[in-house]
């Protein structure tokens, strides 16, 4: 498949409220999407690693320019068989697991719309629909939570995942219990403790939580696996998880019985399937996680929560919950409460509305031969 044209579109958009967490507040994302064409044919893709570099090392802007001045001039003019053959290219380029999984992930709609097929088909997912959770972040105060929580449950939410950090823990978790006894439920820290607060973290055993996501500070595989030794919850790998090797090591460690897979953090689309793979083959289930795209990106995620061995509800929600205005040509939909059905539109499963799309464009770049 030779690569004709590549174009980069740096888009930022506003959400409907500031996204809260460990590492801060952002009142809007900024985002790369890709277009890559061969002959005729198109794939889109998303990447978003948020407008600053405080979830990882990766910010909107930056993987914009990585990818325009780095990634995509290898690409242009090449006949590309697979995704490992373009990893391959890349693989000089250190590091920018986002930039490089937004072009990776634009060859795979392009593949499936060449082949005739839905990207689900193409990398072995199942169709039918996918299990959904609901999340949230800091809140101003515990009762505004407990709402939300109580708003989901309504809804027919099977499990609720809550941000937390300092100061937004332990009295938190006893206050939602307080009111949700056995709700499926589990935290994500994004990094927020330290190997030295074990003995701390260990307290979060009382409340029967599914598992606790991204403990310790990125890139802390050893230390996951001596705390997992110590607590019945399960822990989770999510920020950690880069490269197809951590997740090797992280099994051959013990380290923790769930990984949650966004694609483009670990930089596309197949190493999401090597890890899922090697997760498997060592008995941790995987599930899928969202960097708050538009349905461009969610979409791609639906296809990849619908592989074998996604054991737990995935967080992905329609973009019109997250942004004031969406800019794509369809939206996404609930097919049921809480589920989302797997496309059945072949090529990119949700493309940009390019006249939409305009008046969120901050920069653009095109390559051709």
């Amino acid at each position: 498949m030779k690569i004709d044209r590549i174009e980069l579109y740096l888009v930022e958009n506003e959400f409907r409220t500031p996204w809260r967490t460990a590492y801060g507040s952002d009142a809007y994302n900024s985002v790369l999407i890709t277009r890559m064409v061969s002959g005729d044919q198109e794939g889109w893709s998303e990447s978003s690693p948020l407008p600053s570099p405080t979830y990882c090392a990766e910010y909107g802007a930056g993987i914009f320019r990585v990818a325009r001045d780095f990634l995509v001039p290898r690409l242009i003019g090449c006949d590309l068989a697979s995704a490992r053959e373009l990893n391959e290219r890349l693989a000089d380029i250190k590091g920018n697991y986002f930039a490089k999984g937004g072009v990776e992930m634009a060859w795979w709609t392009l593949a499936a719309a060449r082949e005739g097929k839905t990207l689900g088909q193409l990398i072995g997912a199942r169709e039918g629909e996918i299990e959904i959770g609901q999340g949230f972040g800091i809140c101003d105060s515990y009762d505004e939570l407990i709402t939300k929580i109580g708003g989901a449950v309504d809804e027919g939410y099977s499990r609720v995942k809550l941000k937390a950090a300092h100061g937004w823990d332990m009295e938190m978790l006893a206050a939602v219990r307080s009111v949700f006894p056995t709700l499926r439920l589990h935290i994500d820290c994004n990094s927020s403790y330290k190997p030295e607060e074990t003995e701390y973290l260990k307290q979060f055993d009382r409340f029967h939580l599914a598992m606790i996501e991204q403990p310790f500070p990125v890139g802390d595989i050893a230390d996951v696996a001596i705390l997992q030794k110590q607590m019945e919850t399960p822990l989770c790998l999510d920020e950690t998880l880069q490269e197809v090797w951590q997740a090797e090591q992280a099994a051959e460690l013990g380290a923790c019985r769930y990984f949650n897979i966004k694609p483009a953090r670990v930089g596309g689309i197949q190493n999401s399937l090597d890890i899922n793979r090697i997760a498997e083959q060592a008995g941790i289930g995987c599930w899928i996680g969202g960097m708050l795209e538009s349905d461009i990106g969610k979409a791609i995620t639906v296809e990849l929560a619908a592989l074998p061995n996604m054991v737990y509800p995935h967080d992905v929600t329609p973009s019109v919950e997250n942004y004031r205005e969406t800019f794509t040509d369809g939206l996404l939909k609930y097919s049921s409460p809480c589920h989302f059905r797997t496309a059945e539109r072949t090529g990119t499963p949700i493309a940009p509305d390019l006249e939409k799309m305009k008046k969120y464009v901050k920069e653009q770049a095109v390559l051709t031969l």
